[in-house]
């Protein structure tokens, strides 16, 4: 069992870590809730502050799996 969450990148604020909005539009103030992931999951061209791409996760375990292009979810 997946999830695809979207989300879109809010910086990078703890080394190793990038500070994302998951769901972005949807609440807190047009925005999302704030997840973090292991930099090493995304690709260098996806770092970047508003890139925005899908996050895929396992239900069961709550692992962060896989990262997709935004248009990968059309």
């Amino acid at each position: 069992m997946l999830d695809t969450i979207p989300v879109r990148v809010l910086g990078c604020l703890r080394p190793g870590i990038i500070t994302v909005i998951a769901f972005p539009g949807a609440g807190m103030l047009d925005g999302g809730l704030l997840m973090e992931l292991p930099t090493e999951i995304i690709p260098v061209e996806l770092r970047m502050p508003n890139s925005e791409f899908i996050v895929v996760r396992n239900k069961q375990s709550g692992e962060f799996t896989q990262v997709l292009s935004k248009d990968s979810s059309k």
